[in-house]
């Protein structure tokens, strides 16, 4: 995961552009990360590293990249 490039605006644009069709507006983003915001972590721009749909509980959960 080292070698990985961090996500810029327009890969997460894109990502999102391309799920669009596999979520509805009542999906909720949820963060793998604590919310005190004690440390702040790059999200992987490919997707497969860093992106989980889960229809059953209407979730995109995000997982960024640990150093």
């Amino acid at each position: 995961m080292a070698n990985q490039k961090v996500m810029n605006i327009n890969a997460l644009k894109k990502l999102l552009k391309k799920i669009g069709s596999e979520v509805r507006d009542d999906y909720e983003v949820w963060l793998s990360k604590d919310e005190e915001g004690n440390e702040f972590l790059p999200m992987p721009e490919n997707p497969k590293f860093c992106l989980m749909l889960d229809p059953d509980e209407k979730r995109i959960i995000f997982f960024p990249m640990h150093g």
